[in-house]
């Protein structure tokens, strides 16, 4: 088969990838305004069923992939991959995951599908991520086999998964560079069959949701809290509300609160961070303050686009860096985040967002034991920050 058309239908995918990463920012969205992105998403499944699907099936026809000795070798190694007890993943010299097999899965909590094609890093602590991208693009070089221990964030008692993660060069059939084999082991401890479900059912995620009634009563009590705060500090300024509205908000929904306000000439001026006890004087605390909210990528989108940002596993450069270059993802632990646009009342005045609200939760501050950021307490959050957009429009001030 001619390369033109693997090239054709690798471009058509590289943009079927992008416009599904697009869509997945409608999960911060509020139930009733989520309608033209799923309509959208019904779109991008269609058009994966009835035209990549076929094409790719095409393309693999003429290609002769056959059912000779060769192919059915192939099938029991990717079956062997798939069945092997131990998490193993295939990665590009980049680290970014190709392939990883059921073990590897369950032990990011993620589904396969979804995890293709991202940076293994992302799945790490923060302060692991450049330690594994050096390793891998080393092995992918012929430096030779690595062997390193990593922790995988997780909620609850244990606040991280350590694991011995060994990395081996391995040359794909068909190809002229290296990848990387990656492969898990619990420190200490040889590998053994994962045993099954009594019921014969797969294994729950890694954490499992907390019961219905405890989710209940979280979401009240972030609700509660800043609503007592907003009623609270109405008589006040702008200043003094947001302030109100981090503490309630880091007491109840998140390690770390910043808020920062939107001037009328537009520009953000950052005006309280609200810190985990006992770090209110450390220096993350004091990076964040220091930091200019403009050089915030989801603060200053926020700002210019009125877009709830949910994000789950940051990405190093999302928060911005400090004066000394470093990541304030890394510096923070940051396991997942939440950015949301405080808009005004209409015909107030001034630009359309008046603050901003970023909620952090880290590794290892009391937050993360509550997991990521879930879709229900997006929604909650979002009413929050419309609540603190009410006592900053100005009819609950009395005038001066």
């Amino acid at each position: 088969m001619a390369g033109e058309d693997w090239d054709e239908l690798g471009e058509d995918l590289r943009d079927f990838r992008a416009r599904i990463a697009e869509l997945e920012g409608a999960r911060g969205l509020a139930p009733d305004r989520r309608a033209p992105a799923l309509e959208a998403a019904l779109i991008e499944l269609r058009y994966a069923a009835d035209v990549l699907w076929p094409h790719y099936e095409e393309r693999a026809r003429r290609a002769g992939t056959g059912t000779g000795p060769g192919r059915r070798e192939e099938q029991l190694l990717r079956l062997l991959f798939q069945r092997l007890p131990l998490p193993v993943a295939l990665l590009d010299r980049d680290g970014t995951l190709r392939r990883l097999n059921q073990e590897a899965a369950r032990l990011l909590g993620v589904g396969a599908g979804y995890a293709a094609g991202r940076p293994l890093a992302s799945f790490l602590r923060p302060e692991d991520r450049a330690a594994l991208r050096t390793q891998a693009a080393a092995v992918a070089r012929g430096d030779g086999a690595r062997s390193t221990e990593v922790r995988l964030p997780a909620a609850g008692p244990a606040r991280d998964e350590r694991r011995r993660m060994t990395l081996v060069a391995l040359r794909p059939p068909g190809e002229t560079r290296n990848a990387v084999l990656a492969v898990f082991q619990a420190p200490g401890h040889l590998p053994g069959p994962r045993p099954p479900a009594g019921d014969g059912t797969p294994p729950g995620p890694a954490h499992p949701a907390p019961p219905a009634a405890e989710r209940e009563t979280r979401l009240l009590d972030i609700a509660d809290e800043a609503a007592t705060a907003l009623l609270t500090a109405r008589t006040g300024g702008p200043e003094e509300i947001l302030r109100a509205v981090t503490r309630a908000l880091r007491a109840t929904a998140a390690d770390w609160v910043v808020a920062d306000l939107v001037e009328d000439s537009g520009r953000l001026r950052r005006c309280a961070v609200a810190a985990p006890p006992g770090h209110e004087d450390g220096a993350v605390a004091a990076a964040l303050r220091a930091q200019d909210p403009a050089a915030c990528p989801v603060v200053a989108g926020a700002a210019a686009g009125g877009v709830v940002t949910v994000r789950v596993r940051p990405e190093d450069d999302c928060l911005g860096r400090d004066g000394e270059d470093n990541a304030l993802v890394t510096r923070a632990g940051v396991v997942s985040l939440a950015c949301l646009p405080v808009r005004r009342l209409e015909g107030a005045g001034g630009p359309a967002v008046a603050a901003v609200l970023t909620l952090l939760r880290t590794a290892d501050g009391p937050g993360g034991g509550a997991g990521p950021f879930s879709m229900a307490e997006a929604g909650v959050l979002e009413r929050v920050a419309r609540h603190t957009g009410l006592a900053l429009g100005g009819p609950l001030r009395p005038p001066p």
